[in-house]
């Protein structure tokens, strides 16, 4: 006999009456992927806002990655929900044998958010000859509620630059 229970990444976790534990993944079919196209950004520009729509299920993100072709500080942040505008992408179901359809609006280099709730700065590059692009693993931990917005903003302005934004859906236990 065992209790399920999801441990601090957002995994079940199988606890059997002995108290060990091991864990599995998620068995929902939700976990997509969201690509910025590349961008001409301008200075202090999105380049990618994921809004969750679902108010049944949270958003777990995962990791998130950037490139800048120039050295630039890099924000992550939470804006408060608005009337988003920009190029919209499709997110991509990461489990190819249950293809949904994510309840999320993702948008490249938007406008109508404000730059506030940063919660990381990294920095693209240390020279201008030298550059590589920036993951920010979250493991889960960035849970996102009904209405709820991640995002990254690119201090300098660029002309080439992209994005990826990884998570699950995963239903709410409130």
């Amino acid at each position: 006999m065992s209790n399920t229970i999801l441990g601090r990444n957002g995994e079940i976790m199988d606890v059997r009456l002995d108290g060990a534990a091991s864990v599995h993944p998620q068995e929902e079919n939700e976990f997509f992927s969201w690509t910025s196209v590349t961008a001409n950004v301008d200075a202090n520009d999105t380049i990618i806002l994921v809004t969750n729509d679902s108010s049944a299920k949270h958003l777990h993100i995962t990791d998130a990655y950037v490139y800048s072709d120039v050295p630039s500080a890099l924000d992550f942040f939470t804006p408060a929900f608005a009337a988003f505008t920009g190029t919209a992408i499709t997110g991509v179901a990461l489990n190819r044998t249950a293809v949904t359809i994510a309840p999320a609006t993702a948008l490249g280099d938007t406008s109508g958010d404000t730059l506030a709730n940063i919660f990381a700065t990294l920095h693209s590059n240390e020279t201008a000859g030298d550059q590589f692009g920036v993951w920010l693993p979250l493991g889960g931990l960035m849970v996102l509620g009904f209405h709820d917005s991640i995002a990254i903003s690119i201090v300098e302005a660029s002309a080439v630059a992209n994005s990826v934004i990884m998570g699950y859906f995963h239903d709410n236990h409130e």
